[in-house]
């Protein structure tokens, strides 16, 4: 090979790599950004529910973690901090979905558990609430778009996990 087809040859390869970060970069900010209006959207339809999202996503946790964890636990799991979560937590145990008791003698450890009131309200608006707002939301897909979409999140929220989780134990040292 001559030395000007060499040059061209990986002038080109390094004009292919630099587009290729520019496209990372904005399929990256793209589902920033699509994450926003999706939460916006949530805000707007859930506005007549008594919980929030957070609340939702509090109340979620605890029924798939067996209906009773730590404030500590439920602010881990959700990604959200202890001052936020406790906060919520109040709101829910105000509306009678959530109760606190203490664990063991040490009144300060306190756990939270869901109430009969909280399980019918994921009840009545889960099943309902999530179809709907799904279907409105993924409309545009088909459903192999839908397929795949699922795969990248999941591939997605499972590495970012890993990240987090690396960036914790580095920030234990």
């Amino acid at each position: 090979m001559t030395e000007n087809i060499k040059d061209s040859m990986e002038s080109l390869a390094n004009e292919i790599r630099s587009l290729a970060q520019q496209m990372r970069v904005s399929v990256f900010l793209s589902m920033i950004y699509t994450a926003d209006v999706v939460n916006r959207y949530l805000d707007i339809a859930l506005i007549e529910l008594p919980a929030s999202r957070t609340g939702f996503n509090i109340l979620h946790n605890l029924i798939l973690r067996g209906g009773t964890m730590t404030p500590t636990d439920i602010s881990k799991r959700i990604f959200r901090s202890r001052q936020g979560v406790t906060k919520t937590i109040d709101t829910l145990e105000k509306q009678g979905l959530v109760k606190r008791e203490p664990i063991g003698e040490d009144r300060r450890t306190r756990k939270v558990s869901i109430t009969r009131e909280g399980v019918k309200l994921i009840k009545k608006t889960s099943s309902e609430g999530r179809e709907r707002i799904s279907r409105d939301i993924l409309q545009p897909l088909n459903e192999t778009q839908i397929e795949d979409l699922g795969t990248s999140l999941r591939q997605i929220r499972k590495h970012v996990l890993s990240l987090i989780s690396d960036y914790q134990i580095q920030q234990d040292r």
